[in-house]
């Protein structure tokens, strides 16, 4: 997986109590003259960030297989790990080893003896929830969790810990708090953090699913429900919901139109839940993408792209889905998006839109156009 991951960035806060926790606390590999056959240990690293932990694992000389997992494509394809900060040590001594990173739904389907996870304090609580039941799902009997969270004042992710280890060692600093917990039993219950909900559009009752860590999971969104009563979707238009998160508004669109509507977004349970949908109620013109860079061929041309984009990394992500949406529609096809924080829009779809309009609906504003009749592209 190509990168763009700068290896001058700092950890964050979080990960970075967690490598401090290292040295003191990792499982060591007995002397290779003691074995009949060399021991190799596996390791898994959940990162919000860039991963660097899985770095130092590597430098230790302990782990022969590391894996780091992501949610999210894009989050995946910032990090990349250069075999140059492999320690020559462990190369000469045969345990070279092998830094992977994955991208799913889930965490990988494997055994690891362990598993680490830097935590932000104001990260979602269900989907930590969920990735915390999973590692304990795919620790080897005898294996050991870390978590770290940037908040000394924790008591909640401690609480998570407790009912599913013997014992949690608590290392606590003054910028957050580090774990350490080693398995030795099965959970006895294991809780389904997935959700089918219910929302009715224009009469219709229609059937949804989330799971924790995607956008609006549990709920219809408030943006996107604007979003469906304004735009207008004819019986055979092809339609793109850019960014579709669970999948309610393509969900509504595929209800309206005879055409094709393909949900996009670059988190993998987001493409899982928008399937699940579509199979709940019984559509078969919805087709999930999961893209990350915006280079995407589909079969059709668009005649209506509709957007819900997030309002964090300082309108990034809002150009990105607007500029990928654009190239999508055919010259003539309809741009709507749902906002909150409409003057960007205003000033973007200016230079790039015909028949710009921006209107207030029920606490959001509708930024919508039309891509120039006169254009290939």
């Amino acid at each position: 997986m190509e990168s763009n991951s700068d290896p001058s960035l700092t950890p964050l806060r979080c990960e970075q109590l967690l490598i401090e926790s290292f040295p003191d606390n990792l499982p060591k590999l007995p002397q290779a003259h003691l074995l009949d056959e060399p021991q190799k240990l596996s390791a898994l690293v959940i990162s919000p960030g860039r991963a660097q932990a899985a770095e130092v694992l590597a430098q230790s000389g302990s782990f022969q297989t590391i894996h780091a997992w992501y949610l999210d494509l894009h989050d995946a394809s910032q990090v990349s790990f250069e075999e140059s900060s492999i320690d020559e040590s462990s190369t000469a001594a045969g345990n070279q080893p092998t830094v992977d990173v994955l991208c799913g739904a889930d965490l990988p389907e494997e055994s690891y003896d362990l598993i680490t996870m830097p935590v932000l304090r104001r990260g979602e609580a269900e989907y930590t929830r969920d990735l915390l039941q999973q590692a304990h799902q795919r620790l080897v009997p005898g294996g050991q969790l870390a978590v770290a969270v940037d908040n000394p004042k924790d008591q909640w992710l401690h609480e998570q810990l407790q009912p599913m280890f013997d014992k949690v060692t608590n290392l606590r600093q003054t910028k957050g708090c580090v774990y350490w917990a080693k398995k030795t039993s099965e959970l006895r219950k294991q809780k389904d953090f997935s959700c089918q909900f219910a929302f009715r559009d224009e009469g219709r009752l229609i059937q949804a699913f989330s799971r924790p860590g995607v956008f609006s999971h549990r709920r219809l969104d408030n943006g996107a429900r604007q979003l469906m009563l304004t735009a207008e979707i004819g019986p055979q238009d092809n339609v793109l919901d850019m960014g579709c998160g669970c999948g309610s508004v393509a969900l509504a669109a595929a209800f309206k139109t005879s055409g094709q509507v393909f949900g996009v977004d670059s988190n993998a349970r987001a493409i899982q839940c928008l399937k699940k949908g579509a199979e709940l109620n019984g559509l078969t013109n919805i087709h999930a993408v999961w893209n990350a860079d915006g280079q995407i061929e589909l079969p059709v041309p668009l005649d209506v792209a509709l957007a819900n984009p997030p309002y964090f990394a300082d309108n990034d992500i809002a150009q990105h889905f607007v500029d990928t949406a654009y190239c999508l529609l055919r010259p003539g096809g309809a741009l709507l998006v749902v906002t909150k924080q409409p003057s960007w829009y205003e000033a973007y779809f200016q230079h790039l839109l015909d028949d710009v309009v921006i209107f207030e609906a029920a606490r959001y504003f509708i930024a919508c156009g039309r891509k120039p009749s006169d254009t290939n592209g």
